[in-house]
């Protein structure tokens, strides 16, 4: 396959010029702060970004191309690994002592919004934190939907990338352009993002810790909490804000869409809406009920709240923590692990398997059970009112086994690092996930430091290979990727 560099040359080029950009509130926050060797690092880093981006860009000229389907997908891979290696920098050179591998591992978690670390959140310089929550939100919608809205604009034929950087059936209802489906999203995104600003600065949150908290939030990544703030977010009123957000964030676009166009019917009817709504609501009554009953909380309002926080953490993919749930029983814990693989609703900010994905499994196998019984009987599954597609039952019976043969590999290359079975499994899961939390020794922290640089390398793969849902990097492993025109049989 021969590949179209200077395409590929002009999108580096542009990621390149945002992410310059991006460091800019951050230098202006390490100037505040008097934060010199963090400052110095990322005044060198924007200005080499800057300046990169605005030659390509300007320089490199070409006609109107549209891109290969296998482009698209190479591209959605480099770039995310591209992102992180720039955004890497910064934690390097910043005088804290962090080394190669944790910072590379710590810019993943950033634009994955995995959200997890082996960086100890209360030696991290201010103006690195928000430009970890900056990475947090920038990886949210995903960087590449951002620059397909401007791939019009450079003469580049961009159909494919949002279906590269989030595969799913949820885009192909949209019915309007890709470009024009990525203002939207975007537009979407920035104003629930000001409104959970909005709200915290105007509860007992500084307006610093407040950013931070929104652009991480929003983007399901989780909260930076440390010693210094951890007292914010004891406040019933910003746990209700941030959780209120991060179910908006974790529920489809495309319903916000709908609602934009007048289509209020066809939003309060979507399925996966209710059933990731209902999810949260029985997960959380039975969470609140062994705590009450098995005495790990006197009081029932606190059980209630906890359980509430930790079941939209989990079932979003956010990750944050509002207490130690291992000291919790271990029936809520497996409830836990459930919604981690579970997920948020499709077309949104969560990672792992989605409840879309859940719900058709379900009726595919109501349907098997039903064909059993009445094997001549036709029996389509349907979904919002429509029948589902073979070829896409297919493709979700695909990512489901594709999903959890992924995760097998991940745990068993993370076992060579000899912890418990219990922290191997469920650390390989938080970071392919994106959720960034586990059990074990890693607990509530999400923290990862206790594992090796082999180990980390694993999980930084991991956490790319869940952002972008597998095929992005599964498919750079296959022959025929490469080579189209000699393809196998299978």
């Amino acid at each position: 396959m021969r590949l179209n560099y200077p395409v590929i040359l002009k999108v580096t080029g542009l990621l390149t010029l945002i992410e310059g950009i991006a460091m800019v509130p951050c230098i202006l926050a390490a100037m505040v702060f008097e934060e010199w060797n963090a400052a110095s690092a990322l005044i060198l880093v924007c200005l080499i970004c800057v300046c990169v981006g605005f030659v390509i860009l300007t320089q490199l000229k070409f006609k109107k191309i549209r891109l290969k389907l296998q482009e698209t997908f190479l591209i959605a891979c480099l770039s995310w690994v591209y992102c992180s290696l720039i955004g890497m920098i910064p934690y390097y050179f910043s005088s804290c002592g962090f080394t190669l591998m944790g910072s590379f591992f710590e810019s993943v978690a950033g634009f994955t919004t995995t959200g997890c670390t082996v960086l100890d959140p209360n030696l991290l310089p201010l103006s690195l934190q928000l430009w970890r929550a900056i990475c947090h939100w920038l990886g949210g919608m995903g960087i590449l939907i951002l620059v397909l809205t401007i791939f019009p604009m450079l003469g580049i034929g961009g159909q494919f990338i949002m279906s590269a950087e989030a595969p799913g059936p949820a885009f192909e209802r949209l019915g309007m352009k890709i470009s024009e489906a990525g203002k939207y999203l975007y537009g979407i995104y920035l104003l629930l993002t000001a409104a959970e600003f909005a709200l915290l600065a105007l509860g007992p949150m500084d307006v610093f810790t407040a950013l931070c908290a929104s652009l991480s939030s929003i983007s399901t990544a989780g909260l930076i909490i440390t010693d210094a703030n951890a007292v914010y977010f004891q406040s019933t009123y910003v746990r209700l804000v941030i959780m209120l957000f991060t179910i908006l964030s974790a529920m489809s676009y495309l319903i916000y869409y709908m609602i934009l166009k007048g289509r209020w019917r066809d939003a309060l009817k979507n399925l996966e809406a209710r059933a990731f709504l209902l999810t949260i609501l029985v997960s959380s009554a039975l969470i609140s009920v062994v705590l009450k009953c098995s005495g790990t909380y006197s009081s029932l309002w606190q059980a209630v709240k906890d359980s509430l926080c930790q079941v939209v953490s989990m079932i979003s993919t956010s990750g944050y923590f509002v207490c130690n749930y291992m000291d919790w029983p271990t029936f809520t814990q497996v409830v836990l692990f459930f919604l981690m693989i579970v997920g948020g609703c499709s077309a949104s900010t969560s990672g792992s398997l989605k409840i879309l994905r859940f719900i058709v499994m379900l009726k595919l196998v109501k349907r098997g059970i039903f064909r059993r019984i009445h094997p001549h009987a036709v029996k389509p599954v349907m979904l919002d009112g429509r029948p589902v597609s073979a070829p896409l039952a297919s493709s979700i019976t695909m990512h489901i086994l594709l999903y959890f043969g992924v995760l097998i590999i991940g745990s068993v290359l993370l076992s060579f690092n000899n912890l418990d079975m219990e922290t191997t499994i469920t650390s390989a899961l938080g970071a392919f996930s994106n959720t960034g939390m586990a059990l074990g020794q890693v607990g509530a922290t999400g923290y990862f430091g206790m594992f090796s640089g082999f180990s980390l390398f694993v999980l930084t793969i991991l956490m790319i290979a869940g952002r972008l849902e597998m095929y992005a990097i599964i498919l750079l492993f296959t022959p025929s990727f490469w080579h189209p025109d000699k393809v196998r049989a299978v």
